[in-house]
């Protein structure tokens, strides 16, 4: 039992100093003071100059940076709730996100929290509005959403964001739904 133990112990740490272990070339690997770095093929590259980094398509591209407003978003519900958002990072031109087309997208971070997405006709998911609002834990306090057969119209007029929709109560959007308008400044 002894030796089982020995061996079980002795090859996760063989095989960790073969995987960092040299072969004895140093040159190999090596680095000098130059700032040259020699590689195993024999070619050597120029540290000291910074490296053109090849052209890759960032995030970005695909889905822009939300940019942030100076007017925040106000939803009203006919219950009478009126849930305030003072920040409001909007995305108001089209994009490709995750396979789907979104056409224009506001987001709250401040605690309720909001999202507002419009989906276009291309992708995976599409034609599809909703208009959510959560807690600090992530829990869905209302929620419109046409994918759930509510109705949610979405319109952008410049850069604000007008939205009415029939909102289901969270966090299992189960219950009566009620009535609510939504204005998002951007």
């Amino acid at each position: 039992m002894a030796t089982t133990t020995r061996v079980l112990v002795l090859v996760p740490l063989m095989v960790l100093a073969v995987a960092c272990g040299s072969d004895g070339d140093a040159s190999d690997d090596a680095s000098n003071d130059s700032g040259v770095v020699d590689d195993a093929s024999g070619g050597s590259t120029d540290t000291t100059e910074p490296q053109e980094a090849a052209p890759e398509e960032s995030a970005a591209e695909q889905a822009p940076a939300p940019e942030s407003s100076g007017g925040g978003a106000t939803l009203t519900l006919a219950n009478g709730e009126t849930f305030e958002f003072p920040t409001v990072l909007c995305s108001l031109e089209s994009q490709m996100s995750a396979g789907s087309e979104i056409l224009f997208t506001a987001t709250s971070y401040d605690d309720p929290g909001l999202d507002i997405t419009q989906f276009g006709d291309e992708g995976t998911i599409t034609d599809v509005a909703s208009i959510s609002v959560y807690d600090g834990d992530f829990e869905t306090l209302w929620e419109a959403n046409s994918m759930f057969g509510a109705p949610v119209e979405l319109t952008l007029d410049g850069s604000t964001i007008l939205g009415t929709g029939s909102f289901l109560p969270g966090p299992d959007l189960m219950g009566e739904s009620v009535e609510g308008e939504i204005v998002a400044n951007c």
